[in-house]
């Protein structure tokens, strides 16, 4: 019997990925979001004895040193080989026929696509997509910051992705926040679709699945539909309320000894 051959997906940048690099390229994540949170909780810091500037000097250096945020791009863009094959995009669209939320307006619909590493829904005729990044990998993709956007009434969007967004936010109450805005450039009776790394909601001492769903339901989200693959958590929740402007802390839900530290902090 001849050995199956996989197919390999080579990236926009000519990059041939490779089954023995998979640690090796988890390493390289892992090792960015640590240097990213230490930088944004300095930037937050209010402490005057600490030297800032040279600290966050000496990070920056690092993020250089471990290639940058493209080379995380890059290597995150491999997330759906490693994952099996699966397009978070794929997902969301399939959601949005399923639920007949294509059918729902007359217009297409307005999708804002936060962190975009690829322009996912350019193809769909049905659907108006934005997708903004802080460091654009590609043409098409528009630079912006999330946090800084400003959208009118009228122009609020139908759809709002965060697909590997939230975790790569460094500071759990900046992600509290970010979530709190999606609330504001969401259509009421909009949707938000949110996909982390499983491990985010079941291997975490400060966040489960139910603790996940209360928080966007005090933000008034609700809870649509939910989906684990082998890495990753899908879920989608529609905008049907006013916000309870619930605060959540930082309290330990699960306390297992391999259990990793990601969180989400509501004020």
């Amino acid at each position: 019997m001849k050995k199956k051959k996989y197919r390999v997906p080579v990236t926009n940048d000519g990059q041939q990925y490779k089954r023995k690099n998979i640690k090796k390229d988890c390493k390289l994540i892992s090792q960015f979001h640590v240097l990213n949170k230490e930088l944004e909780k300095l930037k937050t810091d209010t402490d005057k004895q600490i030297n800032k500037k040279q600290k966050m000097k000496v990070i920056t250096k690092q993020l250089q040193e471990v290639g940058g945020i493209d080379t995380y791009q890059a290597t995150s863009r491999l997330g759906e080989f490693k994952n099996g094959s699966t397009n978070s995009a794929k997902w969301v669209v399939r959601q949005l026929k399923e639920h007949n939320i294509r059918l729902s307006t007359p217009t297409k619909l307005r999708l804002l696509d936060v962190g975009a590493l690829q322009l996912n829904y350019t193809k769909f005729k049905w659907i108006e997509s934005t997708a903004i990044d802080l460091n654009p990998s590609q043409p098409g993709i528009l630079k912006a910051d999330f946090f800084d956007l400003k959208v009118k009434s009228s122009k609020v969007y139908d759809v709002l992705v965060l697909s590997l967004v939230l975790n790569f936010v460094g500071m759990p109450h900046r992600r509290g926040e970010m979530l709190k805005k999606c609330a504001q450039v969401c259509k009421q009776m909009g949707y938000l679709i949110i996909v982390l790394p499983l491990a985010c909601v079941t291997n975490s001492r400060y966040l489960t699945h139910d603790h996940l769903i209360a928080i966007l339901d005090s933000i008034g989200f609700t809870l649509i539909t939910s989906h684990n693959s082998r890495k990753l958590s899908y879920k989608m929740f529609q905008l049907t309320k006013e916000s309870t402007k619930t605060s959540f802390k930082k309290q330990i839900l699960n306390n297992g000894t391999k259990c990793n530290n990601f969180s989400i902090v509501v004020r």
